[in-house]
């Protein structure tokens, strides 16, 4: 995702640098076999557990998506890597960020932009995924009675996860010119912010220790959104992962380019 044409751009002259550029990664994303795969494997992929798979609407015969949310995260656990890796590291690799470093761009900027190409991605990753709310929502008996609050609080909850996961691989590809170990690397904080936490909070290191290994837990906040309640520290939360990320990754570039 070359950006030796950042200063180019059919956008208005009240749009900045870094919106060019969220604009070029977007598009160069879109124009990739990538990010279609991406949707290609969300969609099909929740839609089996959904429909078809046991626990899903067929089986249980419940006009719920209890199954969509429990496996969402899994895929977007590989899925958010996969759209990051390329990000820095091919730009490495290639030679291309150290145009992209001379142009009237921060570093921050460059990150942000970036990152909020991603973002919008996996938004549009989610978005087909309102068929299967809209189809247990009109298979419902009475029809509409679903819990509306719980299921817009799990979307809400997912995007937090998505972009938090896809703060943490555009880290991992700051940190490499190799785009295999940039998405395994993201892959690796991924799990370990997930589920790996979770996992370390049933160990026995004493009540204090696993009650914040636990509330540092990706999966504990995502699970407290997607009752319907938008707390206000689980907002926190995400928003921390996320800052946190691009902050390592504006790290590494800061180390790369002093």
């Amino acid at each position: 995702m070359c950006a030796c044409a950042v200063s180019v751009s059919p956008l208005p002259s009240n749009f900045g640098p870094m919106w060019v550029l969220w604009r070029k990664e977007t598009f160069a994303l879109l124009y990739s076999l990538t990010a279609y795969l991406v949707w290609g494997i969300f969609l099909v992929g929740t839609g089996l557990f959904v429909w078809v798979f046991s626990g899903g609407v067929v089986q249980t015969g419940a006009a719920e998506l209890d199954a969509f949310f429990s496996v969402a995260p899994w895929f977007l656990l590989f899925l958010a890597p996969a759209l990051t890796m390329r990000s820095f590291a091919e730009e490495f690799r290639t030679g291309s960020y150290e145009l992209l470093a001379t142009a009237p761009l921060s570093r921050w900027e460059i990150v942000l932009g970036k990152y909020l190409a991603v973002a919008t991605v996996l938004a549009f990753a989610l978005v087909p995924t309102g068929v299967f709310y809209l189809s247990i929502a009109w298979l419902a008996q009475p029809r509409w009675a679903v819990d509306h609050g719980a299921i817009q609080g799990a979307y809400i909850g997912l995007f937090g996860l998505g972009l938090a996961l896809a703060a943490l691989g555009i880290w991992a590809s700051a940190s490499t010119a190799h785009t295999i170990i940039a998405f395994l690397l993201g892959l690796f904080w991924g799990f370990v912010m997930l589920i790996g936490l979770e996992f370390a909070s049933e160990l026995p290191l004493g009540r204090s220790l696993q009650e914040l290994l636990a509330q540092l837990s990706l999966m504990e906040h995502y699970r407290s959104v997607s009752r319907g309640v938008v707390d206000l520290r689980d907002v926190v939360y995400f928003l921390s992962v996320i800052v946190g990320g691009l902050g390592l990754a504006h790290f590494q570039l800061s180390r790369r380019h002093p």
